[in-house]
Order: C-alpha cells, then sequence, then structure tokens
C-alpha cells in the first residue's frame, strides 16, 4: 500500500514528541499550606498569620497539574494531549477542560499522558476513571514533577474565589468558607472531614 507521506518518519516524530512532553502547569498566585493529613490552597493570607500557623507552605506561586486514576495500572495519569472520537487533538489544558467537558460522552478518545511515575502513557479515556473530578498535584516549582495532592481550596471572608482560582481548580477541588478571625487549618480540616 502507499501513503501520500513518510510513515516511518510520521511514526518517529509521533514517538520523539511523546518523549519530550510534560503534563501542562497551571500557575496559580497562592499559598500552598500543608499540616499532617490535608494540603489547601489559600490565597491573600497575611504573612503575619502564616507564622502562627504550624503548617508548611511556599510562595508566592504554586504550580498545578491535573490527575486521573487509571483503572488498569495504579498510577495517575497527567494527560498530555487527547484526542477525540472524530480526530480533533486538545493539548495542554484544552486537553484536561475536554475531558471534564466531554470526557464522559466520548469514552473512544485516546489519551497520552505521563504516569505518576514518570513513564509515557496512552490509553483511551474508559481506562480512567471520570467518575471523579480530576485531582489536582500542586508543588512550588514548576521544573518539580507535582507529588502532593490537594484536599481543598481555602476561601477567606474576603477572598472572592472565581477571581483568583480559575473554574477548572474549582471544578476539581471542594471550596471551603472560613472566617478570617478562625484558625484557619483547624477550621479547613474539621470541613475537609466532614465532605469525607
Amino acid at each position: 500500500m502507499q501513503w501520500g507521506f513518510d510513515a516511518a518518519k510520521f511514526v518517529c516524530s509521533v514517538v520523539s514528541a511523546m518523549k519530550n512532553s510534560s503534563p501542562p502547569v497551571e500557575a496559580v498566585d497562592c499559598y500552598l499550606l500543608s499540616n499532617k493529613q490535608y494540603i489547601f490552597l489559600v490565597h491573600a493570607i497575611k504573612s503575619l498569620e502564616l507564622g502562627s500557623i504550624h503548617a508548611r507552605y511556599c510562595y508566592p506561586m504554586t504550580h498545578v497539574r491535573y490527575g486521573l486514576n487509571s483503572l488498569k495500572a495504579q498510577h495517575i495519569i497527567f494527560p498530555v494531549r487527547v484526542i477525540s472520537d472524530y480526530g480533533a487533538v486538545y493539548s495542554d489544558m484544552s486537553a484536561i477542560d475536554w475531558i471534564i467537558e466531554k470526557g464522559l460522552a466520548h469514552p473512544r478518545a485516546d489519551v497520552d499522558g505521563v504516569m505518576s511515575n514518570g513513564a509515557m502513557a496512552a490509553c483511551m479515556l474508559r481506562e480512567l476513571d471520570l467518575s471523579a473530578a480530576p485531582s489536582v498535584y500542586v508543588d512550588c516549582d514548576s521544573k518539580e514533577y507535582a507529588n502532593r495532592r490537594v484536599d481543598a481550596i481555602i476561601s477567606l471572608e474576603e477572598t472572592v474565589s472565581h477571581e483568583v482560582y480559575s473554574s477548572r481548580i474549582r471544578h476539581c477541588l471542594p471550596v471551603i468558607d472560613v472566617s478570617d478571625s478562625d484558625d484557619i487549618i483547624r477550621s479547613a480540616t474539621y470541613q475537609v472531614q466532614r465532605l469525607i
């Protein structure tokens, strides 16, 4: 059979592109707070308050990646590219958005991504757990592989969460409203435990 292009060259370019792929990163201007049990994102907290909180944190930028549980392997897959049933290609954050919005309707879509162990993965969308929103993983450095899973967003009284966080993050994480006068970590931990 004759094709109008060099098939070997095409396959090599696809494999090369996959080797150099990394999951998309979203930079968020917020603090990353963690205690023994949970990790939270919080915006507009005063540095003085952080000194009194017995938790680890990083600032000024938190880098976010989105992962989905694989139903076949015991790994999280961070999508890099999605090819729909009809051949449309979505990459970077548009791949995550497409999975959130249309993933359940297109189980035969192909997903290229990176597994939590760093290996490349290719699967169909039906092999990923779409019954839950994508998990949010964070790190303080965009070059580091995000390995900390976020449990919730803490929204302080004066913070308007839709102005700070993208709709993508708000879809994936519960937003916990906390009074600025409360013990922030204790109050947020209690509310997350009630959600579980």
